[in-house]
C-alpha cells in the first residue's frame, strides 16, 4: 500500500436496540397500558416513544420515551398531570369531533345539528308566516339618530374585518341597495 496509507478510520459497533417487542413491554411495564397505542421508533439521538391513542374515553392519555438500549424510562407525560383546562381541552376536542363515547356522542351530535337546522326552518317559517305587511321604505336608516347610526357602522366595519365573509357579505347588500335606489330614483324622475 505504499508508507503515505493512512489506516481507515474503525466502524463504529452497531448500538443496541432492544427492539420493538421490548419497547413494548417496557412501556406496558411502566404505565401505558391502554389497548390502542402508537409506537414512534427511535431516530439518531432519541429514543422509542410509546403512547396511548385511544380517544374514547381520553382520561389515560399516558405516553413514556424509552431508552433503546436498555429499555430504561427517559421521560413519563401522564394525563393525569396535565393542567385542568389542558384536560377539559383534549375531552371537548374529543368531543367535538364525534370521538368521545363513541356512538353515543356521535348520535348527540346528530341530534344538534337536526335541531339546528330545524329551528333555523322554522324560524324562517314563524318570519314568513308573521312578516310585516307593508314594507318599510327605501332610506329609513337615515331617519336613525346619528348616535346611533355611528356606533352601527363602526361595528359593522370592525365585524367585517375581523370576520371577512360577513364583510363581504355586508359590502354586497350596500352595494345592492344602492343600485336598488338608484333604479327607483331614476324610475321616479321619468
Amino acid at each position: 500500500h505504499g508508507p503515505g496509507h493512512q489506516p481507515a478510520d474503525p466502524v463504529p459497533a452497531p448500538t443496541a436496540d432492544i427492539g420493538l417487542d421490548r419497547a413494548v413491554a417496557a412501556a406496558r411495564a411502566a404505565g401505558v397500558d391502554s389497548a390502542s397505542i402508537a409506537v414512534t421508533l427511535p431516530a439518531e439521538g432519541s429514543g422509542y416513544v410509546v403512547k396511548e391513542t385511544d380517544k374514547q374515553f381520553p382520561v389515560e392519555l399516558d405516553q413514556v420515551a424509552l431508552d433503546p438500549v436498555d429499555g430504561t424510562v427517559l421521560d413519563r407525560l401522564a394525563f393525569a398531570e396535565y393542567p385542568l383546562l389542558a384536560k377539559l381541552t383534549r375531552i371537548g376536542i374529543d368531543a367535538h369531533t364525534g370521538v368521545f363515547l363513541g356512538l353515543f356522542n356521535q348520535l348527540a351530535l346528530a341530534a344538534l345539528a337536526l335541531a339546528l337546522i330545524l329551528m333555523i326552518v322554522w324560524g324562517y317559517r314563524m318570519w314568513w308566516l308573521r312578516r310585516p305587511r307593508r314594507p318599510v321604505g327605501r332610506g329609513a336608516w337615515r331617519k336613525l339618530p346619528v348616535t346611533l347610526l355611528l356606533p352601527l357602522a363602526a361595528t359593522a366595519a370592525v365585524l367585517g374585518r375581523f370576520v371577512p365573509l360577513l364583510g363581504v357579505s355586508l359590502l354586497v347588500l350596500l352595494a345592492a341597495e344602492v343600485v336598488l335606489a338608484l333604479v327607483n330614483r331614476r324610475a321616479r324622475t321619468r
